[in-house]
This record gives structure tokens, sequence and C-alpha cells, in this order.
């Protein structure tokens, strides 16, 4: 072999190395440092719900949207009005960047079936700013489900001597396109817009 031959396999070499190192670098960065985004906490449960119109609503109807989810009573005095006016805070933001509606929809689901009628829900909407275009609000004339349906997520909901509701205050439910919940939040005035908002962006990312 002539020097000039064992230079060049000796370069040969070199760039194999240099590039089986560059590969485990990779492999190392996307094992342990690559942001892997948000993880799954569980699969969303299905459901079938009556809308304001009586309208039967499935989690189907939802399929490719980011999903914002509440459990809420309208007689609530503190966090479940404070965190529909926070949710309306975000849905200002979501429609200037165009996302709301058609990338994100927001659901309210409320559990207090006696108080809650059609009407008392419709003037909610009104006072609170929803926008039903991308905001869907559920009931139903029986707790039963909507009860079931917190227990599904790991919710707590347990109705007092008083006729009023105790609940669980971290159960604002994030769920992106395929029905898996990515985050799970705390309700009302502890409620962080600008990570929610990041969050959802990162869903949107995703798909």
């Amino acid at each position: 072999m002539t020097k000039a031959q064992s230079a060049a396999n000796r370069r040969w070499i070199g760039i194999a190395l240099l590039f089986a190192l560059c590969v485990s670098a990779y492999v190392l960065y996307d094992l342990f440092f690559k942001d892997k985004g948000l993880p799954v906490v569980m699969n969303s449960p299905s459901f079938s719900l009556p809308d304001l119109e009586g309208n039967l609503v499935t989690q189907d109807q939802f399929d490719g949207k980011v999903r914002l989810m509440s459990f809420i009573f309208t007689r609530c005095p503190d966090i479940c009005p404070a965190t529909t006016a926070n949710m309306a805070r975000l849905q200002s933001t979501l429609k200037e960047k165009g996302w709301f509606g058609d990338k994100v929809s927001f659901v309210s689901v409320s559990f207090d079936p006696l108080n809650d009628t059609p009407d008392v829900l419709n003037q909610y909407a009104q006072r609170m700013g929803i926008d039903r275009s991308g905001w869907t609000l559920l009931r139903s004339d029986d707790e039963a489900p909507v009860i079931d349906l917190a227990k599904k997520y790991g919710f707590s909901i347990q109705r007092m001597d008083d006729g009023l509701y105790a609940h669980s205050v971290t159960s604002l439910l994030l769920i992106d396109s395929e029905h898996r919940v990515r985050n799970i939040y705390r309700m009302g005035e502890e409620m962080d817009n600008e990570q929610i908002l990041s969050d959802i962006g990162a869903l949107l990312a995703e798909q």
C-alpha cells in the first residue's frame, strides 16, 4: 500500500468515525434532551350529552380539534365563574390567532340539572361572553351521567345538603385531536392562561 493510499484510508476512517459520532450524539439528544412535548395522561372517555338545543353531542364531533373542557355549575359562587371568565379571555386570544372554532374548541358541562336549564345556561353564556360558534355547553336532565363522566376523568362531584356542589378544582382538561388528555389544570383564579395557550400551541404543532 502506498503512502497516498494509506493517507486516503485514514481520511475515510476519520470521516466514518465522525459520522458515527454525530449519529450517536443525535440519538442521545433525542433520548435524553429533546423536548418530547406534553405527555399523554389518559384516553378521554366517550360521552353522549345534550347541548342547549337538545341535540346529542358526542366526543367524535371534536375529531381533529384540540379541546379545552370544564365541568361547571352556574350557581357556583367563585371557582366556576372565574374559570369561565379565564376561558373567555383565552377565547379572545385564540380568535386573534385564527384558531378558535376551526382548530380549538371549548366544552363546558353543567352538573346541576335542576338549576342549569337551557335558558339559564343561555343567559350565562351571554353574560360571560361565551361564543357558541366554538364553545359547546352541555347538560343533562339527570346529574348521574355527568357525574359518572367526571369520575372517569378522576374528578369528584358531590351534591351538598344546601343543594350546591363540592367538586375537584384541578379539573380543567386539555384534550388533543385524538381524544387523549394531555394536561389537567387548576380552575378559577389560579388558572395559568399563558401556560394553557402554550400547551394548545404545542398540540396544534403536533398535528
